[in-house]
């Protein structure tokens, strides 16, 4: 491990409890020790179970004391917070940098030169449908960093995002259509490297036609009193919210985390469960939640683990998995699959990085990464599968970036027509949104200083 901005990994305190950012920093390191070939395939499924069930930061540290990263203690609270589109499975690093306490995943091979992305740059004014504005997190800023409202034409920032809630951070931010936008703000008591959590509060606010913020309101139902959330998603009217929620990092147990449903007209909340602890059932590790436009179906990306053996392995690696209605509640093992990893690419040369539902449901695009046999490359791709079979409908974009790569974020506008995405070599990212198999770059195009972008 290294650290970046003068940040140090702070060192562990006996019995220190490990929070779900833990764990998913921890998934992240293993997945990338597996595509390296540093662990067999039933060696990293043995780890990823026991990283998801750890309730220490020394239980963590072990899965890795072998591959010479020093875990020991642990991340620190994280800010801004998880990326766009979920829990931060940015795996396949060989070196994590910590850039304002969040964890970057870079993954390199042999020195030689990236292969430039194909990419291109606004000419003229803004394609009918691209929204006019966008929110913007970077890395950086004299007191710590601070999302921005910014010009999809100019990239001009044309206001500043801030918390309505004292003593809190804004760790996650969602878009509905109309300009309309969601965050969740996290509360926290004391200061330091590992200030106590108290609370998740998630508000709505609107960008005014001259990129300004229009006031903030809560949610209804909003206010989740010792409990922290984070993969916020929204369906594009705005009616339903899902976050994936556990209890504040403080006291948080493994394994506690769940997906919980909130009707924002109503304030009805609905909760999807994880198995009960029973020997030998399957349970699923959760991210990047995404709704349809209406707010019925609720996608997820998960990765299966048995609870205690035996269990049966579906040799499926992650999944694509949904529930519906997505304001019933329920377990989550009730939920129906929408595409396996292994109908995609093989398990020992890739996996899943990214994965939204359309508009109507009728398709999931997910973000792929793969190293194809024989190949020093590592190949990016966009793929559009149905969601009623599985079977790939088209590439929408794809990236050669030579010997390495670097992956912040994939997400999509309301509309689900416009993918944006932060990924290229490990020389540089680029920031964009997707269209006719190319990237047009936003402004600024320095990808490299993005945590995350919505709109």
């Amino acid at each position: 491990m290294t650290a970046g901005h003068g940040d140090e990994i702070p060192e562990a305190k006996p019995g220190r409890r490990a929070s779900q950012a833990d764990r998913e920093h921890v998934i992240g390191l293993l997945k990338a020790a597996f595509v390296q070939g540093r662990l067999t395939r039933d060696e990293f499924d043995g780890r990823l179970d026991r990283a998801l069930v750890s309730r220490t930061c020394a239980e963590l540290a072990a899965l890795t004391a072998d591959l010479h990263v020093d875990v020991t203690g642990c991340q620190p609270v994280r800010e801004p917070g998880a990326r766009r589109r979920g829990v931060a499975w940015v795996a396949a690093a060989v070196v994590a940098v910590l850039l304002a306490g969040t964890s970057v995943a870079v993954f390199t091979r042999a020195p030689g030169p990236p292969r430039a992305p194909g990419t291109l740059r606004l000419r003229g004014p803004l394609p009918a449908g691209v929204p006019r504005y966008y929110v913007q997190q970077g890395f950086g800023g004299a007191s710590g960093p601070v999302p921005v409202v910014r010009s999809t034409a100019t990239g001009a920032v044309t206001d500043t995002i801030r918390s309505p809630w004292r003593q809190a951070r804004i760790t996650d931010i969602a878009a509905a259509s109309d300009q309309t936008f969601f965050m969740v703000c996290q509360g926290i008591a004391g200061k330091g490297v590992h200030p106590v959590m108290t609370g998740s509060r998630i508000y709505r606010f609107r960008v005014t036609s001259s990129g300004r913020i229009g006031g903030y309101s809560l949610v209804r139902g909003g206010t989740l009193a010792g409990r922290q959330a984070d993969g916020l998603t929204v369906a594009a009217d705005g009616s339903e919210v899902a976050v994936i929620t556990g209890p504040a990092a403080a006291t948080g147990a493994a394994g506690s985390a769940e997906v919980m449903v909130i009707n924002t007209r109503t304030g009805a909340r609905a909760v999807w469960h994880n198995a009960p602890a029973v020997a030998g059932q399957m349970t699923f590790g959760v991210g990047d939640l995404s709704l349809t436009a209406d707010g019925r179906e609720l996608a997820f990306l998960g990765i299966p683990r048995c609870i205690k053996g035996p269990c049966r392995r579906t040799g499926n690696g992650e999944e694509v998995r949904a529930v519906s209605p997505a304001g019933r509640g329920g377990n989550l093992s009730n939920s129906h699959l929408l595409l396996r990893q292994s109908a995609l690419v093989r398990l020992a040369t890739g996996y899943i990085d990214g994965a939204v539902i359309s508009p109507d449901g009728s398709s999931v695009t997910v973000l792929e990464m793969n190293t194809p046999s024989g190949s020093p490359d590592n190949i990016m791709s966009v793929v559009q599968v149905s969601a009623a079979t599985g079977r790939q409908l088209s590439v929408r974009y794809r990236m050669d970036t030579g010997n390495g790569f670097l992956y912040r974020f994939f997400s999509s506008d309301p509309s689900g027509r416009y993918l944006l995405l932060d990924a290229g070599p490990t020389s540089g990212t680029v920031n964009g949104w997707i269209e006719d198999g190319r990237l047009v770059q936003l402004t600024p195009a320095d990808g490299s200083n993005v945590f995350y972008e919505v709109w």
